[in-house]
């Protein structure tokens, strides 16, 4: 009698724990759920998979967050940075097809993935995409390495370059923004109060 397939859960459950787990640990992440996190200087380094709510049967699929908590981007805004930050803590967030445009912005799970070689291909992307890069970033002006800075278009290239002393720019970004969206009435002004720039 053929075996019944995996459910998209156990499948991606299974992955996580078989496939990124183990590999994590050895860059020195913590593992909470479907959360990765380490601390480096004064940064903190977030993973986080997100199951869609959709997934039902073997059929579904998730997302893969990446994050970065500063610690100067924190204290900026008169806020204390936490040790164990969850994902939605993070000043960088982003999906990881925005670091790298080859990766799919949706991972898809059917009843013909194969376990042991599904858990090996997401370790070696992850790796690849979002824990190699960040190995040498500890701190805020370490983060200009990745090259991710823009990934993100709004909001967080101002708050970066703010953070890192380059106020000129900062400036430029937070008036760009300003500019792109005055349609909803923001300005130059509530743009800074959303980022807790101060100029």
């Amino acid at each position: 009698m053929q075996a019944e397939p995996m459910s998209a859960r156990d499948l991606i459950t299974e992955a996580v724990k078989t496939g990124l787990a183990p590999m994590m640990k050895r860059h020195g992440f913590r593992k909470t759920g479907f959360n990765f996190l380490r601390r480096q200087g004064t940064v903190v380094h977030v993973l986080n998979v997100q199951l869609s709510q959709w997934n039902r049967g073997s059929d579904g699929n998730f997302y893969v967050n990446v994050g970065v908590m500063f610690d100067d981007l924190k204290r900026l805004r008169g806020q204390e940075p936490t040790e164990r930050p969850a994902y939605t803590d993070c000043e960088f967030m982003a999906r990881w097809h925005q670091l790298d445009e080859r990766l799919p912005q949706r991972v898809d799970v059917d009843a013909g993935t194969v376990a042991a070689e599904f858990s090996a291909w997401l370790a070696i992307q992850v790796e690849t995409v979002f824990v190699l890069p960040l190995n040498a970033v500890s701190s805020a002006e370490d983060f200009a390495t990745t090259g991710w800075i823009d990934a993100v278009p709004w909001g967080f290239p101002a708050a970066w370059h703010f953070a890192t002393g380059r106020r000129d720019e900062a400036r430029r970004l937070v008036q760009r923004e300003a500019d792109n969206f005055a349609d909803r009435g923001w300005t130059f002004d509530s743009v800074a109060k959303r980022l807790g720039l101060a100029f």
